[in-house]
């Protein structure tokens, strides 16, 4: 009996989540019946859903989801299955795009008493007209090179790779991912008191980038507690070198 397409694009996936790291709750007898009902349950409709949202010339899909919450392992699980459907993607997040060293702290001496500015992270600490040039050349059909950025620079303060170190994914592209911890997020129409404010006026910024979104995915998590997890474990993963769904909207 010939396989369905979503018993063939799973058998994409289940190597992969088979081979990475992961809790299996105790009411899946093996980790085998976890990935396969984490394939077909979750990853499998939220692409299938993608699909639906894809035209011509290329579709900018954005993923927002808190830290520690899995966006960055659903791009790359997307990614894989657009390109095993003949579909060429590239990905890139809000993180490649913060500001360089230099430029972050122009920002901070802009507004020396705000701490939510003073470092990489929030709106106002991204530079949105390179992430907007990247899904111009995208839609374009030109290379798409994605910027990295190195958290590791300056004991922990970040900086952006010379650009010989940045990724270039030919064109055209069918599907550009764009990921994001604060996507989808909007600003107030009052300015909010205090060091928000300043935040909140960046935000709006955002409004340019959502324009260029063809559609949005959102992930949720159950327990927010997962963000200080993850923020703790990236800070002890970056410590040596610095020494030197779930639902779909």
């Amino acid at each position: 009996m010939a396989m369905t397409r979503a018993q063939t694009l799973g058998r994409v996936l289940e190597p992969l989540l088979m081979a990475a790291s992961m809790q299996v709750p105790s009411k899946f007898p093996s980790k085998a019946e976890y990935v396969h009902q984490l394939i077909h349950t979750y990853y499998l409709p939220v692409f299938f859903w993608a699909e639906m949202q894809l035209k011509a010339p290329c579709s900018v899909l954005g993923l927002s989801c808190v830290q520690g919450g899995g966006k960055t392992t659903m791009s790359s699980y997307l990614e894989t299955l657009f390109r095993a459907t003949g579909k060429t993607c590239a990905t890139l997040s809000l993180d490649d795009v913060y500001l360089s060293r230099a430029d972050q702290l122009k920002v901070a001496a802009s507004f020396p008493h705000n701490p939510l500015l003073e470092h990489r992270g929030n709106p106002g600490t991204h530079d949105l007209n390179l992430l907007l040039s990247l899904i111009d050349d995208a839609q374009a059909g030109c290379d798409v090179v994605v910027p990295r950025y190195d958290k590791s620079a300056h004991n922990g303060r970040g900086d952006r790779f010379s650009r010989d170190q940045w990724i270039t994914y030919p064109g055209p592209v069918d599907v550009l991912l764009v990921e994001g911890w604060c996507l989808g997020f909007e600003a107030n129409a009052v300015d909010p008191p205090g060091h928000l404010g300043a935040v909140n006026k960046a935000l709006r910024d955002f409004d340019r980038l959502y324009e260029a979104l063809s559609a949005l995915i959102v992930i949720h998590v159950d327990d927010i507690q997962w963000v200080y997890t993850e923020n703790a474990g990236g800070a002890r993963r970056l410590r040596p070198r610095c020494g030197r769904l779930e639902s779909l909207l």
